[in-house]
């Protein structure tokens, strides 16, 4: 006993000289940043995601596909059922030379009016292939929609993005998501020194607390907008409705991935610039670079975008990347082709899987891809 206390009194008199005295409280240093309050790497500790694993047989398959996308809708949240039939208020028209428009507002059932738009070239004979354009994020709200209005990514070509389209024949639609063009400053949050409503990333924030803690997911309620336009879509009599595209760029080619793994209606898909295999983004630590709409609560305990993308198959698809996205590390897209390229050889249709890689190329959008995007639908829809 003498010796154990021995001991402690000899740990508090090396306590004691470790002691600091002050004559006042404001003279104790305040507390900073501390390395030492992290003893494991945030990237050693998520959650070991479940491995998508391929079966052997085209049957297996179809029955695991079937659970997989159960899990997808379940993990999105309790999304309220779309409108039995689109309603929809076309509140102004408008022609070019080459085309016709109608701006509308699409009643989505949970409260809004969406806005989009519908291009139609001139002189259609019969139905006519379309396309659904997903626009992308960019933190630019005030573009929206108004993304098929410009020559982005055509550069100084000056030919607006809808034009190219409309002059190989496709029936073009454009929706405004959250937060965006439109919908800018209509989101559920204000701003508490003003009373102003806010808008751009702060309404997004808002939007996603709002719809997290209802069990909804924002990612999962701007897929039901998509979902309802590509209802509406369907519906127009101009519009082979076999014959329905997506495509879009960053947060655009995220929703065209989402939306075609979901819905069967999209026969052929083109992403571009955002394939994001979300255990590889995370463990690059650029974890703010990737917006609200791409965090959906409880993915990873269930999957990664593998099993999502998987569901496409055998659907045309093809993928437009650059090595050096900073928002889809290249080891991730890679695992995610390696899984998919598995799961369209069972049924016999690898020809109909792409991925176009550019080297050094990081989250842009070329010319050379945009044409190579309408050639593909040109073979394929």
């Amino acid at each position: 006993m003498k010796r154990i206390f021995a001991v402690m009194l000899a740990l508090l008199m090396c306590t004691a000289a470790w002691a600091e005295s002050y004559e006042t409280t404001e003279d104790i240093p305040l507390n900073a940043s501390d390395d030492k309050v992290v003893l494991t790497d945030w990237a050693d500790r998520l959650v070991e995601t479940p491995e998508l694993v391929v079966p052997d047989t085209l049957e297996a398959w179809e029955e695991q596909r079937a659970d997989i996308s159960a899990m997808v809708w379940d993990t999105l949240g309790s999304i309220p059922p779309r409108p039995e039939a689109p309603v929809i208020e076309t509140y102004e028209t408008g022609e070019t030379p080459i085309m016709t428009y109608e701006k509308f507002y699409m009643d989505d059932a949970y409260g809004d009016d969406v806005p989009g738009t519908i291009y139609i070239p001139k002189g259609l004979e019969g139905k006519a292939p379309a396309i659904l354009y997903l626009h992308y994020h960019g933190d630019e709200f005030e573009t929206g929609q108004n993304e098929v209005l410009f020559s982005w990514p055509l550069a100084d070509e000056g030919q607006p993005l809808v034009d190219e389209f409309i002059k190989r024949g496709y029936v073009v639609m454009a929706i405004d998501a959250y937060a965006f063009t439109t919908r800018s400053g209509q989101g559920p949050g204000v701003d508490p020194d003003t009373g102003a409503k806010e808008t751009g990333l702060a309404e997004e924030a808002s939007l996603y607390k709002y719809f997290t803690v209802q069990g909804l997911s924002y990612m999962g309620m701007i897929l039901r907008d998509d979902q309802c336009a590509l209802d509406y879509l369907s519906s127009r009599e101009e519009v082979d409705a076999a014959r329905i595209g997506v495509t879009g760029m960053s947060m655009g080619g995220t929703r065209a991935n989402w939306l075609a793994a979901l819905d069967e209606r999209v026969k052929v898909t083109v992403s571009v610039a955002c394939l994001t295999r979300m255990q590889d983004f995370i463990k690059t630590g650029n974890i703010k670079w990737h917006a609200f709409f791409n965090w959906v609560p409880g993915m990873l305990a269930r999957f990664d975008t593998e099993q999502v993308v998987s569901l496409i198959a055998p659907r045309n698809y093809v993928q437009l990347m650059g090595t050096e996205d900073i928002g889809s590390p290249l080891s991730g897209v890679k695992y995610i082709q390696d899984k998919m390229e598995q799961v369209y050889a069972l049924y016999d249709a690898s020809d109909k899987l792409e991925f176009h890689y550019y080297e050094g190329l990081d989250h842009d959008y070329l010319p050379e891809e945009f044409e190579l995007m309408l050639d593909y639908f040109d073979a394929n829809l």
